[in-house]
């Protein structure tokens, strides 16, 4: 190196001749703490600042908790829950629409009246409900699937129209135009419900995820467990060295931090169980019961249609075996436990006598579509099984709508009552838990001064 050059650790701005800012501000900090710490009064300063401090940890701790738990479910109360009830009788409606069609058809010029009604409010109560949604927004995900209902229903409405005004005047192609509506609100319009009504639900998951974390009751109990020792030890610390009795104002720091952690735990418990019986005994139910109600209306449409066809509506038998065998019954009768129906009679809770009665009358639907199909099969019996299906299978069909209906409206509440009293668990729990712990680090601050008041 030439002569007189700088060295590069004495140059001048080298960064290594001088700590970096940080690092000088962090020993500064550690000296002053020591110089501090040699002496009664600063150490009674750091054990003030210290117990403080645990109290700002516990604040942190419970109100991050709760603000995070009411705004996740504040959104399942009152977005995506809501969404997702919407979502699910979208789906109902459009299938009840669908089914009180096909079976309005079967009975000629004449549409009976109450089928006709089920058919026109079944279709108003959906597009009410997806008017709302579009009103209220839904995510980017869901809008193609709220596209494909509002563009697609009124061609299915114009079909069915067509179908209906032909069926008046006794031409067979009204028959053909039914089918095509049926075909496009199967093939289109409730497998856009199906995602929408998913997407909801992962919503309402989500929601219910973000709600009931482990972690934060435990993150809570730690930072409580650890700010009620501190206070505890510092008392019993200071009585010991003072030789006199404990503070007062310590004594109700302890008394508001324990107070504190104990409303807290409780209130994040209750919040939780009650997320959990909108969960088991609202959510779930009501799920099931959606889904055993629409596959019935697809078998219970499939059936009428099937009648319209006058013998080819082969595919359409099987479409309606591979319901009912999903509901869990066979095309005789046999039962599988694993089918929708036994399962929706399997769920507990305070609204299971609701569900009981389901895989009973759906029983007695299976048994009248049976012999509605036994008699159109055979030779002059195509009347006969009109008249079966207008009469004995329309009335005990519609004792199982009516009752699945029941239920399905029983858990919608129980639902919405729960998530509602979920959201009330917590109501002002911030406000006292920030006033209550701001009051203890006041009594921390005003048990220890005295104490330091005396060195002077």
């Amino acid at each position: 190196m030439p002569p007189g050059s700088a060295s590069p650790s004495t140059a001048p701005g080298g960064g290594s001749a001088r700590p970096p800012v940080l690092r000088r501000w962090a020993r500064g900090l550690i000296d002053t703490t020591r110089r501090r710490a040699a002496t009664p009064p600063g150490r009674l300063r750091l054990v003030t600042v210290g117990l403080v401090a645990a109290i700002v940890l516990l604040w942190l701790a419970a109100f991050v908790s709760v603000v995070s738990r009411q705004h996740a479910v504040a959104g399942v109360r009152g977005t995506s829950g809501p969404a997702f009830v919407a979502a699910q009788r979208i789906h109902a409606d459009l299938s009840e629409a669908d089914a009180s069609a096909a079976g309005a058809f079967l009975a000629g010029g004449v549409e009976p009246a109450a089928q006709r009604e089920a058919y026109e409010q079944g279709i108003a109560a959906a597009s009410a409900q997806i008017l709302a949604l579009s009103r209220a927004g839904v995510p980017t995900s869901t809008q193609p699937s709220l596209t494909v209902l509002t563009s697609q229903i009124p061609v299915y409405t114009g079909l069915v129209g067509q179908a209906r005004a032909n069926n008046r005047l006794g031409l067979a192609v009204g028959g053909a135009y039914l089918r095509q509506a049926s075909n496009l609100m199967q093939t289109s319009i409730l497998p856009a419900a199906d995602r929408l009504a998913a997407a909801e639900a992962g919503r309402v998951d989500g929601g219910y995820q973000d709600a009931t974390r482990w972690w934060q009751p435990a993150l809570v109990a730690v930072t409580g467990a650890l700010a009620l020792g501190a206070l505890v030890a510092a008392q019993v610390s200071l009585a010991r060295r003072t030789h006199r009795y404990l503070s007062v104002w310590l004594a109700a720091a302890t008394a508001l931090t324990a107070i504190v952690l104990g409303l807290t735990l409780a209130d994040l418990s209750a919040q939780r169980s009650r997320l959990v019986d909108a969960r088991d005994n609202g959510f779930v139910p009501m799920t099931v019961v959606a889904q055993a109600r629409v596959l019935a209306l697809r078998a219970w449409g499939d059936a009428s249609l099937s009648l319209i066809a006058h013998g080819d509506g082969a595919d359409l038998d099987a479409d309606a075996d591979a319901a009912t065998a999903r509901l869990g019954f066979n095309a005789s009768g046999v039962r599988d436990p694993a089918g929708v129906l036994p399962t929706a009679g399997r769920l507990g809770g305070p609204d299971s006598a609701t569900r009981t009665p389901l895989e009973r009358y759906w029983r007695a639907y299976q048994a009248s579509a049976v012999s509605t199909r036994s008699e159109a099969s055979a030779v002059g019996g195509f009347q006969r099984a009109v008249q079966l299906a207008l009469g004995d299978g329309t009335t005990t069909f519609r004792r199982f709508d009516d009752a699945a209906d029941t239920a399905l409206t029983t858990s919608q509440r129980r639902f919405d009552t729960s998530v509602s009293s979920a959201a009330d668990a917590l109501t002002g729990l911030g406000i006292v838990v920030s006033l209550a712990l701001a009051l203890a680090a006041v009594g921390v601050l005003a048990g220890f001064q005295p104490r330091i008041s005396e060195f002077r």
